[in-house]
């Protein structure tokens, strides 16, 4: 299968995700890029929430429940901000009180950020077909078995909630599991029809391309202003970097955790706007505006991915700081009363327990089986070049945040985001280098101790630090020609100086983009690409298994349960041809019976058959011996490699190791 006709598939997605929260975001109000870029964060709430209601009141998940939840949103949105005469949201950015802004109307020179994003995800998107190769392939690693597997879940049971999608795993597993990712996935395949490989993919390609790049250049933005080179900059910068979004494509992989942290620096922009006290204090119903995008971007940020909380949490704490400390001063300067100094005070100690308690609380069950990975000084390193896990020093990145570093130092303003920078290196630092103990787990826990998933966070403060250096650049070079040209006899006329100007900022955003686009992110692709391959050596599915999988239907009845070893790929059965299986994932909690089933069924005790029974397993699918990984025990060796014992008929074959049995041995 070529691209062209998975097309369907990626613009459905693409609408998916934008267009529902377009409507929210105008309805709130918000006009310019804003609008754009807050939108995949807005559906995604609506998928989140409206997800979990819907299978709370046991109504099926399907477009029109989407609909349904746009229309709430949106009739929400529009009460919250009905005064009239308001401000536009969006010209706080527009008039930001950093050096870099241009005032003007929030429409004006709107096209170019969306050009920035359309080159920046192209560049992202064209990399990602190369990693995948077909569109119908499918990352052939770990944690797919389950979200390939989950999305058939939702297609099948009408289930699309956080609260209940972990249930999958088996009776006696946590109910909780984020859903928007598979949701998303599950919407595009009911409406186009595409496999659920292919509406994987779809959204993966959307979250990396599209929602990553949007919210890299509104982070930039909202921090620097609208400048061109500021765009541009974290545009192109966005998508040259291997930590994210590729590298969590590949480690994993992580496909929830990438639509949640592409996320990640919209909202850290939001928090930025809602810190700018006396631009919003001055129009309420644009502070309103603000606080319920924040709402919104945090549900839909949590039920990506709930980790991205306590990420957002650290990384937006020192801007927090900053801010409270210059309240502090401004109350003890002006004099405030005892009453407004304890309830500063109380609230104060409210804020730091409420954001104690979540760091503590809100994080997965403890999690140590990944030890160091590097040395204190190799780890560092790492971190400040751009070359986390072990994969190429990102020179073009590394200089231009570093430039950008000194530039904040030097304007004394935003130097929060070096701090922030900083922890994004210490926690990568942390997790690489040091021992497993209290120290490690307690800092990079909520992340499972997992060094691929904290580089991950290093881009977002290289690519808007990057952005700010391109700037401090092209400042020095404006100022050097300035200065040349005054010192003429017959000066430029400065007509032709912005003409100038214009010219080689697009030769070097060319420059720039290119440069990226065949450095380390091409040789990473290149060794990564593997992952994606749909060959006889495929470590979890081969063609002449999905042969087997797609006639399934032709000899197992309806309702019928499969007996499977989830290792060596049989339970993709149920993601790929949409048949029932006993255990559909590599870490499933199966109760006794399941249990009982998948280890002893060879014996066909009394026991055993009455386990069959209950479960009402009629066939065994047996693809061998060969399995994912060295980690699969002997838990599966009742249905696994059966050919020739008593008690199993052989139906189908195709070829040596894709076999299809019939039970007999309970008749």
């Amino acid at each position: 299968m070529s691209w062209i006709p998975a097309l369907p598939a990626l613009l459905t997605t693409a609408g998916l995700v934008l267009i529902p929260g377009l409507v929210v975001a105008f309805c709130l109000r918000f006009k310019g890029f804003s609008v754009l870029a807050l939108a995949p964060a807005f559906s995604a709430a609506i998928v989140g929430a409206f997800g979990v209601l819907a299978g709370i009141l046991n109504i099926s998940w399907s477009i029109w429940v989407y609909l349904a939840g746009t229309a709430i949103t949106a009739v929400a949105a529009y009460l919250l901000t009905m005064n009239k005469g308001r401000q536009a949201p969006d010209t706080a950015i527009a008039d930001d009180v950093s050096p870099q802004a241009e005032p003007g109307s929030p429409w004006r020179g709107v096209w170019l950020p969306i050009a920035a994003a359309g080159l920046a995800a192209a560049m992202v998107a064209r990399r990602l077909q190369q990693l995948i190769g077909q569109p119908d392939n499918f990352a052939q690693n770990f944690d797919n078995v389950f979200h390939l597997n989950a999305i058939r879940y939702v297609l099948e049971t009408g289930n699309a909630s956080s609260l209940t999608l972990g249930q999958l795993q088996g009776e006696g597993s946590l109910g909780v599991y984020p859903a928007t990712w598979h949701a998303f996935a599950a919407l595009t395949v009911q409406l186009t029809g595409a496999s659920v490989p292919l509406a994987e993919n779809s959204i993966n390609i959307v979250a990396a391309s599209i929602i990553w790049t949007l919210s890299c250049i509104f982070l930039a933005r909202t921090l620097f202003g609208r400048s061109p080179v500021v765009t541009l900059a974290a545009a192109v910068l966005s998508a040259v970097q291997i930590a994210f979004p590729f590298m969590l494509l590949v480690w994993g992989p992580l496909f929830p955790n990438t639509l949640a942290l592409s996320m990640i620096p919209l909202l850290i922009g939001i928090v930025v706007m809602l810190t700018r006290g006396a631009r919003l204090d001055s129009d309420q119903s644009l502070r309103r505006s603000w606080w319920f995008a924040l709402l919104l971007g945090l549900a839909g940020m949590s039920t990506a991915h709930m980790s991205s909380v306590n990420a957002l949490l650290v990384f937006v704490l020192p801007l927090l700081l900053a801010v409270w400390w210059q309240e502090l001063r401004k109350l003890i300067s002006t004099g405030a009363n005892a009453r407004k100094l304890t309830t500063f005070s109380v609230l104060s100690v409210a804020g730091a327990a409420v954001a104690l308690a979540l760091w503590v609380f809100l994080r997965p069950a403890f999690y140590d089986s990944w030890g160091t990975s590097q040395t204190m000084g190799g780890a560092i390193g790492e971190a400040l070049t751009n070359g986390p896990m072990g994969t190429p020093v990102n020179w073009l990145v590394t200089i231009l945040a570093f430039v950008g570093i000194v530039h904040l130092f030097r304007i004394r303003q935003h130097r929060w985001l070096v701090v922030s920078y900083a922890i994004s290196v210490t926690l990568y630092v942390v997790d690489a280098a040091v021992e497993r103990g209290f120290l490690r787990n307690f800092l990079t826990g909520n992340w499972y101790q997992d060094t691929y998933r904290l580089a991950g966070f290093l881009p977002i403060f290289a690519t808007v630090l990057g952005a700010a250096g391109a700037w401090a650049i092209a400042q020095y070079l404006m100022k050097a020609v300035g200065e040349r040209n005054a010192r003429l006899r017959r000066p430029v006329p400065a007509r032709n100086l912005r003409a100038l100007g214009a010219g080689t900022l697009a030769a070097a955003t060319a420059g720039v983009a290119l440069l990226g686009y065949f450095g380390p992110v091409q040789q990473y692709i290149q060794e990564k690409m593997s992952l994606y391959y749909f060959n006889e050596a495929s470590p979890l599915v081969t063609p002449e298994e999905l042969e087997l999988i797609e006639q399934l239907d032709e000899y197992v009845p309806d309702g019928t349960v499969l007996a499977v070893n989830p290792w060596n790929g049989s339970s993709m059965a149920y993601a790929l041809g949409g048949e029932e299986v006993l255990t559909p994932h590599l870490f499933a909690n199966p109760d006794p019976e399941r249990r009982l089933i998948s280890y002893d069924l060879d014996s066909f005790s009394p026991e055993v058959c009455t386990a069959v029974e209950d479960e009402n397993v009629g066939y065994v699918l047996d693809f061998g011996s060969q399995v994912l990984a060295d980690l699969a025990g002997d838990e599966y060796i009742g249905v696994t490699d059966v050919a020739g014992e008593p008690g199993f008929e052989l139906v189908a074959s195709t070829g040596e190791n894709a076999n299809l049995y019939r039970i007999t041995g309970c008749d």
